[in-house]
Parts: structure tokens; sequence; C-alpha cells
């Protein structure tokens, strides 16, 4: 059941949720595809953070990114209705806020 619009994000909400290069990434490969999932995002993740080629990425690093997403970055994005994150069937979608942050990934993505 899609969720109500919720009302656009603050300035310094958002420069808290993209101030980590995880959920960065997150956003990142949202702006891609539709929907993906935790492991995808895990193994994606640990091999741009470590520079390994994504089938080659360790088994511990993929671990502990995907930890990290799904106990900390995605509720995270979820509760800011930035991602739509359903934990009981491992899907991550854009959520109703999403836009507001992909103009601000673009300036991001001009300055690197």
């Amino acid at each position: 059941m899609p969720r109500p619009q919720s009302p656009t994000l603050d300035v310094e909400t958002i420069h808290t949720l993209l101030s980590s290069g995880t959920r960065r990434a997150v956003l990142e490969s949202l702006r891609t595809v539709d929907r993906t999932t935790p492991k995808e995002l895990s193994r994606q993740i640990a091999s741009s953070e470590h520079n390994y080629r994504t089938a080659d990425a360790g088994s511990t690093t993929r671990r502990s990114v995907s930890i990290a997403l799904v106990h900390n970055h995605l509720p995270r994005l979820d509760a800011h209705d930035v991602v739509d994150y359903r934990h009981q069937d491992g899907v991550v979608m854009p959520g109703a806020n999403f836009d507001d942050l992909e103009s601000f990934l673009e300036r991001l993505e001009h300055r690197e």
C-alpha cells in the first residue's frame, strides 16, 4: 500500500541524509533502476568502496555493508520517505521524497 505524500524535506535533513557515502550510493543506484535489493546494493557498494569488481567484493565486506544498509541506512532513508524499503520483501524502491534529493545529488556529482 503506498504511503501518503510526505512534506518536502528541509535542507538540513537533506544534508544529513547525503552526508553518508553509503546512502548516496543507494540513491545513485536508484537513479538508474526502479527497484533493487539490499543484497544487490551491498554488492555494488562493497565493490565501489574497495575498488573491487562487483564479482570480487569479499563476502566479509559485503556482509558488513549489508548489515549497515539493513539496520541503519535503508531505515533512515525510509523514515524520510526517500526510499520505500520493504524489509519483509527484500525490496528497495524510490520513495515519495526521492526527487527532493536528486537535484542535490547532481550538484555533488559536479563538485567531485
